[in-house]
């Protein structure tokens, strides 16, 4: 199981990254990685290497009780300054005996329905494999201030509870806030007691923001339901609170109480988007 580690840099709480539910890794026979389940249709694979020739384009194989076999598909992951996606793998080709970072695997119906993971030759004879026997993450729900309410605060500031759906993802059901009253207003998310600039993060509202840039809410909103993305820099397991905040002056106008810990409650891992090459880098204007 991957354990989070805080680490401070320029006093902004940090946070080691989350893969998921460790299954176990490829040992001996010539082929190395751990892997992790990210929810209950994908896995994924880290430090994946196999040095051993004559192994088809996709050499993984789902395999049931009943000795089923499932060809999976693979995605690379990659990360840059502009954001990061998936890249889709029709083979891992002849650079087989190279290191693979990270891959993500996406199974054939559901992890339930199959007992191994393996990685198999041409025969289909099975050279490494672990066992599909943990639970897989799951969205977590809810935070909430008091029953049936997530964030309260000034300027109408008012939610229902707040649902996590990936370690990097939040939904905030009927979020209200009078936005065109305040200088600024950002979702922001750290650790501490206090609540400044120098212990949390802006978060992006994903479908408006880029990666580079979130924006300020400057406009009323009103029973909207917001997806909301903390920093590269955390997870769920980083962060003590999520604040609406205004920026320039350094004031939360209302927080909510936050934490989960990994041993205890597991979500998915965010995964980005599936694309055909490097996102663009996006100037934009707020």
């Amino acid at each position: 199981m991957q354990s989070i580690s805080l680490v401070c840099f320029s006093d902004v709480i940090n946070g080691i990254e989350y893969f998921g539910v460790s299954v176990g890794e490829f040992g001996g026979s010539g082929v190395d990685g751990e892997v992790f389940l990210v929810n209950s249709t994908h896995l994924q694979i880290l430090g994946f290497r196999v040095g051993k020739p004559n192994l088809p384009p996709i050499p993984f194989a789902f395999i049931s009780a009943s000795n089923e076999k499932s060809t999976p598909k693979i995605y690379q992951y990659h990360s840059s300054p502009n954001g990061e996606w998936l890249e889709n793998l029709v083979s891992l080709g002849s650079e087989q005996h190279k290191t693979h970072t990270r891959l993500i695997v996406k199974m054939t119906g559901s992890a339930a329905q199959w007992k191994q993971f393996a990685v198999v030759d041409n025969s289909g004879n099975i050279i490494a494999s672990v066992n599909l026997n943990k639970k897989s993450p799951q969205p977590f729900c809810c935070f909430e201030s008091e029953p049936d309410m997530g964030l309260f605060g000034e300027y109408g500031i008012i939610s229902d509870p707040i649902e996590v759906i990936d370690s990097r993802t939040l939904r905030i059901p009927r979020f209200s806030y009078k936005a065109s009253q305040t200088p600024d207003g950002y979702f922001f998310a750290g650790a501490g007691t206090d609540i400044d600039q120098k212990t949390g993060k802006k978060a992006m509202i994903v479908g408006r923001d880029s990666t580079l840039n979130a924006c300020p809410m400057l406009k009323d909103i009103t029973d909207q339901t917001m997806t909301v993305r903390l920093d590269r820099s955390q997870t769920i397991y980083d962060i003590e609170w999520i604040s609406v905040f205004c920026y320039k002056y350094s004031h939360d106008f209302g927080h909510l109480d936050m934490g989960l810990v990994e041993n205890e409650e597991q979500v998915p891992p965010y995964i980005p988007d599936v694309r055909t090459s490097e996102p663009p880098r996006i100037s934009q204007r707020c």
